[in-house]
């Protein structure tokens, strides 16, 4: 950080501003120590990371829409313990609940082409009770955070080929 400052500072007046005629040098300075402080910080994260070990699962909403929305029905979300988003759609993919929702839906279509993934309702943590399947029982008890229940019935049975935004 001083050695930064310090090399910053040569393109500076005695009160901090940027002298005019050096502000091409300065700005040159500038996206370099940045570039050098970025990949700093990149090494420390790095390291932290294999200290602490990998991050601990928690709830991700991963949000699908079938043929329901053609009659103005909102999309089914799910909720899975994953590390990240993509981590959860490999573990819903995996899951009975879905597998069933996926079938039935796609029984009524041409093999689940209806089927899309609505990446603007899907993230981190839980919706609103009431609004989505919690698949975390099927995930195992010890997989479950604290707190997060049951508030929707898991839909109706069938069988799959997924969707490909599913098929990692």
């Amino acid at each position: 950080m001083n050695r930064h400052r310090t090399r910053l500072d040569q393109y500076r007046d005695s009160d901090g501003y940027v002298i005019e005629e050096k502000q091409a040098d300065y700005d040159e300075a500038r996206i370099s120590t940045a570039f050098e402080a970025s990949d700093h910080l990149d090494n420390v994260l790095d390291r932290l990371a294999d200290l602490v070990g990998p991050p601990a699962p928690r709830a991700f909403t991963l949000t699908f829409a079938g043929s329901e929305r053609h009659d103005g029905q909102a999309p089914t979300s799910f909720v899975v313990n994953a590390i990240n988003l993509d981590d959860a759609a490999r573990v819903l993919a995996t899951l009975p609940g879905f597998l069933d929702w996926y079938l039935a839906d796609a029984a009524a279509c041409d093999h689940g082409v209806d089927i899309v993934h609505v990446p603007e309702q899907s993230h981190p943590g839980v919706p609103a009770p009431g609004r989505y399947v919690d698949l975390l029982p099927e995930q195992g008890a010890s997989a479950a955070p604290a707190g997060i229940g049951t508030t929707s019935t898991p839909p109706p049975a069938a069988a799959p080929s997924l969707p490909p935004s599913l098929s990692r």
